[in-house]
């Protein structure tokens, strides 16, 4: 399933954009999705490689 996502972009952002989807010969939004999406995936990996935080509580030197 997938789902909408509604947002604003500046002007430079949205033609960069623009430009990078046109020499994909794709449209922004798909564009827009994909880098999204692959963000989305470099987070995941980051967040799973970071230890989980300590329940003990740090001793003040």
């Amino acid at each position: 399933m997938t789902k909408r996502l509604a947002t604003y972009l500046a002007d430079g952002i949205y033609d960069i954009l623009e430009e990078w989807a046109n020499q994909e010969r794709r449209s922004i939004s798909s564009l827009a999705a994909f880098v999204l999406e692959q963000a989305a995936r470099e987070h995941q990996k980051e967040m799973q490689k970071q230890p989980p935080p300590s329940d003990e509580k740090q001793e003040k030197s």
